[in-house]
């Protein structure tokens, strides 16, 4: 629990610093509270990617931050925290033989700024966070399960242990759309000591669509409160180097149990999403490709809600 602390106290300071800069920040900003829940009982299932738990803040920013500031583009501040859960298919055994993927559980915190244009955005986030007992994720998940009465019992033998990973990451986004259709391509690389990839996807929205500046497609924070319904459909590849919640440490052999990787994964989701007034709720179903060579593919879904304020 000392480690988890520690983690706590280093997300704390970095949020700190980020608050102290408030003379960066117009008086009238806009902001954006938003929590998501991804699990994969939504799909009738519970395995791999099993639940995913995200809060994140977001602040419109009036000056110079990390990007210039111009009449042309908008600056964003994103601050999120969030954890991930993954178990293998056999979650209720407890011999490593029988597991196509270790469990492994992921608590962090994310620092994310955004320049958007009228028709492309670019992100730059940095992400730190723990692995191991510590992430709570192996207690959340059993509790999960006896909370809702689920029959399998989640044994989180041989659990990738602790370890402080960081990550940048940096993702680039091109836009082209009217009022009602709209076409985005996406390329979104990682690098850092947790994972190292490079994913991208394109996709199509229809229905009725907000600016590209205004849209909460890619989670801008809209201050025209103007109405968006659409839904969307998109399909991606990512090509990954190394995953630590699955291969263990990029530098060190873990000495519990961790398998190979698949380093091709294709990706699709569907969604859709309705914007009124100061409300934002999004409901989303994503499938993946087997991440190993033992497992399989994957679905799950998830749901969206943010409040501007």
């Amino acid at each position: 629990m000392q480690k988890l602390g520690e983690f706590f106290t280093f997300f704390r300071i970095l949020l700190f610093i980020v608050i102290s800069t408030e003379h960066f920040y117009a008086q009238d900003v806009n902001q954006q509270l938003a929590i998501t829940l991804s699990n994969d009982k939504f799909a009738d299932d519970d395995k791999y990617f099993t639940n995913g738990l995200y809060i994140t803040y977001q602040k419109a920013v009036a000056q110079n931050f990390i990007f210039p500031k111009t009449d042309g583009n908008k600056l964003q501040l994103n601050i999120g925290i969030g954890n991930e859960i993954y178990s293998p298919a056999s979650l209720s055994s407890t011999n490593t033989d029988d597991f196509d993927r270790p469990f492994a559980g992921w608590l962090f915190g994310k620092l994310e700024v955004g320049s958007i244009k009228k028709k492309s955005a670019f992100f730059l986030a940095f992400e730190t966070g723990i692995t191991g007992e510590e992430s709570l994720a192996g207690d959340f998940q059993v509790g999960l399960h006896n909370v809702f009465g689920i029959d399998s019992r989640p044994t989180w033998v041989e659990q990738i242990g602790f370890k402080w990973l960081f990550n940048l990451k940096i993702t680039h986004v091109f836009d082209w759309s009217n009022q009602r259709n709209a076409f985005q391509y996406r390329i979104s690389p990682s690098l850092g000591t947790k994972d190292i990839y490079l994913e991208n996807d394109i996709s199509y929205f229809f229905g009725r669509l907000n600016t590209f500046q205004n849209s909460s497609r890619t989670t801008i924070v809209d201050n025209s409160s103007s109405k968006e319904f659409y839904g969307y459909v998109s399909a991606g590849y990512r090509y990954v180097a190394h995953n630590t919640l699955i291969q263990g440490s990029i530098f060190t052999d873990d000495v519990l149990f961790t398998t190979d990787i698949t380093n091709h994964i294709f990706k699709t989701e569907i969604g859709a999403i309705l914007q009124v007034k100061r409300n934002t709720f999004k409901i989303a179903y994503n499938f993946n490709t087997k991440e190993t060579p033992l497992s399989t593919s994957h679905i799950y879904g998830s749901l969206f809600y943010a409040r501007s304020f």
